[in-house]
């Protein structure tokens, strides 16, 4: 688990490590890993589409039973379920615990 301070009040994590119920806000999306470029080269883009901006305020509402897969994300006024890898490859600011 890499956890990176970004000042000293602030951690920033990849959103598969937060909890139900913390929020933060995106940092930015991580690049792909090969094995997740080559299934599917685009996502980064997507997910920058469909809201994962950096700044954009998000929360945690759920995760699944086993695996803590699908996890549910509420950014903006819209709730998403991503699958872990993808949740990982982004980067979010949250207040230091």
């Amino acid at each position: 688990m890499t956890i990176i301070a970004s000042d000293s009040a602030t951690l920033t994590r990849s959103l598969d490590q937060l909890s139900v119920g913390e929020s933060g806000f995106v940092g930015k999306i991580n690049q792909l890993s090969a094995a997740v470029a080559q299934f599917d080269p685009h996502l980064g883009r997507r997910l920058m589409e469909i809201g994962f901006i950096p700044g954009e305020p998000l929360q945690v509402l759920h995760k699944g039973f086993f695996g803590g897969e699908p996890i549910a994300v509420r950014i903006g006024h819209s709730t998403f379920a991503l699958r872990r890898f993808e949740a990982a490859l982004i980067s979010v600011i949250t207040d230091k615990k």
